[in-house]
């Protein structure tokens, strides 16, 4: 990387940390590194007026063209309530129909993006969906007295909405939407609430108008910068920091947050150790990228990325006990695997990788041993954001563990912005 590149990865970032290190940092300068990699010239989350070219029944999938040679993967069976914007006597989905999707996620390795007919609009205290009915509260707040009001108001307001809206629209379908009232409208004053609800109902509503009238390939809606709603899921349910050293950027953020109180926001402006200096980005990122990553304790993993799964190979290194006891060689190997466990888990965030995960750990002779770490592997996946499963562990001590796709690798956005 020249200077410049290498300067720019420090504008903007957010930390998190497990066991009190460095989990994730986020940047929006062409390189974005971290649990969620903030692609700034991804279509994940904008909404079209596609049309499909091609249907694949042996896979039960069709493709829908959403701009000039983009095409969007869409799973047919799990887009049960397609959303026609042409004339049908069916609800099958055919070649040349028009349908009002959005991009669930960026192209990935090999993959096209990915489609759906779940339409949704998200503010800070409200989402709109096309997949809801009426009014649903999230689980941390449906008790709290502006969340429960609020949902007494739009169950009136959206009825008597939809039923004016598909006639004035005159559409050869119906269309609906309910409304989801987010954790962070707990603590929000409720005309606050109530009115970002009805400016996305409005949104919401201007954004199938113009889909019922548009034509193919009409981009219908551009979701906020990557950024801002990554800072704003954040802040939903945390108090946070957000440091930057670009002007532009803090002018930009504290536009959309200047009211959060959830988030603060300063301007570093010391030019004498630049920001990525301060938080050692470089170093953070050297290590996300290298196939070794050395353990405290002497040993290290071997992470492997392919096209069909991710391999973690775990080595006692330097680690090598002069115990005699087979008791005490055990502990120290069960030690050992518990560290890169740990370890494995904070990589995993840092390079993005999802997918199928095989770890080979160091044979352990006691099934206790095994029980003690897939059961730590198991707390610290629960704590991940992104939904990470820890099957089980195969007779040959092999550990299978899933990630949910979160968009594209470290590895492969580094190499997009080389």
């Amino acid at each position: 990387r020249d200077t410049d590149r290498s300067r720019g990865l420090g504008d903007v970032y957010k930390r998190q940390h497990i066991d009190g290190r460095l989990v994730s940092a986020e940047y929006d300068n062409n390189i974005c590194v971290g649990l969620d990699i903030l692609s700034p010239t991804g279509v994940m989350g904008n909404i079209y007026a596609g049309r499909v070219e091609n249907v694949v029944k042996n896979i039960n999938c069709a493709f829908v063209e959403i701009e000039n040679k983009i095409k969007c993967y869409y799973q047919l069976e799990n887009n049960k309530n397609n959303i026609f914007l042409n004339t049908k006597n069916n609800k099958a989905v055919n070649i040349g129909d028009k349908l009002l999707v959005q991009v669930s996620n960026d192209a990935h390795k090999t993959k096209p993006p990915t489609a759906t007919s779940k339409i949704d609009i998200s503010g800070q205290y409200i989402v709109v969906s096309s997949d809801v009915k009426g009014v649903s509260i999230s689980n941390k707040c449906k008790k709290a007295s502006v969340c429960i009001e609020a949902s007494s108001v739009l169950k009136d307001y959206i009825k008597e909405h939809l039923t004016a809206f598909n006639d004035k629209l005159q559409a050869s379908g119906t269309f609906s939407y309910g409304i989801i009232i987010r954790s962070s409208a707990a603590n929000a004053d409720i005309n606050t609430v109530l009115n970002e609800a009805y400016s996305l109902i409005d949104q919401y509503e201007h954004i199938i108008q113009n889909a019922v009238f548009g034509t193919f390939y009409t981009k219908l809606y551009e979701k906020e910068p990557p950024m801002v709603s990554e800072l704003r899921h954040l802040s939903a349910d945390n108090t946070i920091e957000v440091i930057t050293d670009i002007p532009y950027y803090y002018d930009l953020l504290n536009t959309h947050f200047k009211d959060n109180s959830n988030m603060s926001l300063r301007l570093y402006e010391d030019e004498l150790l630049p920001l990525y200096k301060l938080y050692s980005v470089e170093k953070t990122l050297s290590e996300a990228l290298s196939r070794k990553v050395w353990l405290k304790c002497g040993g290290y993993i071997i992470i492997e990325q392919t096209e069909a799964m991710s391999v973690v190979d775990v080595n006692s290194g330097k680690n090598v006990t002069k115990a005699k006891k087979e008791a005490d060689k055990e502990n120290n190997i069960l030690k050992t695997n518990i560290e890169a466990g740990i370890e494995i888990i904070r990589q995993l965030r840092l390079r993005n990788i999802s997918g199928i995960i095989i770890i080979d750990f160091i044979n352990m002779a006691q099934q206790e041993s095994r029980d003690k770490l897939l059961s730590v592997l198991k707390e610290y996946a629960r704590l991940e954001s992104i939904q990470t499963n820890v099957v089980d562990i195969t007779p040959l001590g092999l550990v299978e563990m899933t990630r949910k796709n979160n968009g594209k690798t470290l590895k492969e956005l580094i190499k997009t912005g080389e």
